[in-house]
């Protein structure tokens, strides 16, 4: 009976961790599509432009919003089978959520700065 509650702590830690994922995921696309949707004022008005980018963000919340809890338990399905078959499984678990973290945070720093990071791996030694 004591495994149930640290079973259940764990997963909804993750649920929380994924739905903070999902989150900066969605909002990495929508920031995307606004560079995108700004390059448009080359080829038509402002107005035009504001009105395809406010049906585009529409379109996508309106989608991502349906799936975003089916997509949170299914990747949290799929990392905790994952772990499971690892010796050291809630460290694994925690090893891939650090490998969703840090690849969301490439693609923020490459959209936003339009270059990749250089990373020093001797600077973390």
């Amino acid at each position: 009976m004591s495994s149930s509650p640290k079973q259940s702590l764990f997963h909804w830690f993750l649920g929380f961790y994924f739905r903070l994922l999902c989150i900066l995921a969605v909002d990495l696309v929508v920031t995307i599509i606004n560079g995108r949707v700004l390059g448009l004022t080359s080829m038509y008005e402002k107005p035009v432009v504001t009105l395809i980018g406010m049906g585009v963000i529409l379109l996508l919340f309106f989608f991502l919003f349906s799936i975003i809890d089916k997509l949170t338990k299914i990747v949290l399905k799929m990392t905790v089978d994952i772990g499971n078959l690892l010796v050291f499984r809630k460290t694994a678990v925690f090893l891939i959520l650090c490998g969703i973290s840090f690849g969301i945070y490439m693609l923020y720093y490459h959209t936003w700065f339009g270059v990749w990071p250089k990373i020093k791996i001797e600077s973390f030694i």
